[in-house]
């Protein structure tokens, strides 16, 4: 008598089925490792972007670090680039004084933030004066975004940004107000030059409407300010020799180092007019 086997059913049926075949087997296989290829492919290729990204943020930075350690502002001012980057406004005024550094012609000497006495008392700061051999540039720095609009004949300026609106005291007028004193102060020491009011908008902002009819001051955005001064030069007489424009910049140059109280007067005086004029608005 032949042994009897009991198997369950769940054997009975894998038994009756049919092994994968070689075939389907190396397929999957060989799928799998197109995968796992391209899966590494995709990585290599991210950490190259990556690694170009962070390449290309150094190579900049290290140009600006450069760029900032050989420019006359710095030699002027003694300020650190990190100091600038984390002020607005005197980020502002290194641009515009890089731009114009690098782009105009002639010979030329930078005073940033000089205080100047007014007949009344006081003083008033000014962001850069560009001495140059063939005059004197007062140049009034701003840093807005967004839409400026404005008209040489009036008071106040629009300021626009998404959702927002303000205004703000016409930088023509207030410029003038630098010129006159400017000008007075160099005439007590012997020196008639002439004098240009220049007006510049960082190229943070995206839009620059002004009517400038009734002024000689030059109004623009950053980037074209030196082609702007360029085409003013280009129509004036040298005035000052190497000696003379020295001499004025050493005399402008003791204007940047008030004592304390000169500072905090002026900027309470700035303070206490800005307030009296939202007050008339």
């Amino acid at each position: 008598m032949f042994p009897v086997f009991f198997v369950s059913w769940e054997t009975a049926f894998s038994m009756t089925q049919k092994p994968p075949r070689q075939g389907n087997r190396s397929r999957v296989h060989s799928d799998r490792k197109r995968r796992t290829s391209q899966m590494e492919h995709t990585w290599i290729l991210a950490g190259a972007v990556l690694a170009a990204v962070l390449a290309c943020g150094w190579l900049w930075r290290t140009r600006r670090k450069r760029e900032f350690r050989r420019s006359q502002y710095r030699a002027e001012t003694g300020k650190r680039l990190k100091r600038v980057e984390s002020d607005k406004g005197t980020e502002g005024e290194y641009l515009t004084s890089l731009a114009l550094e690098k782009r105009v012609r002639g010979n030329r000497r930078f005073v940033f933030n000089a205080y100047l006495p007014c007949r009344s008392g006081g003083s008033t700061e000014t962001d850069i004066v560009m001495i140059h051999e063939k005059g004197i540039f007062v140049i009034e720095n701003k840093n807005y975004y967004g839409t400026v609009k404005g008209r040489a004949d009036r008071e106040y300026w629009d300021h626009y940004l998404p959702g927002k609106h303000h205004t703000f005291y016409n930088p023509i007028y207030q410029n003038k107000g630098h010129v006159r004193h400017l000008k007075r102060l160099l005439e007590e020491h012997g020196w008639r030059l002439p004098i240009v009011s220049v007006v510049v908008f960082n190229d943070r902002l995206e839009r620059l409407r002004v009517r400038k009819k009734g002024t000689d001051a030059i109004v623009c955005k950053s980037r074209r300010a030196a082609g702007k001064i360029n085409r003013r030069l280009w129509r004036m007489e040298r005035v000052l020799d190497d000696g003379e424009l020295e001499a004025v910049y050493d005399f402008l140059k003791g204007q940047t180092k008030p004592f304390w109280w000169v500072r905090h007067g002026q900027k309470r005086r700035a303070q206490k007019a800005a307030g009296h004029r939202l007050r008339e608005r």
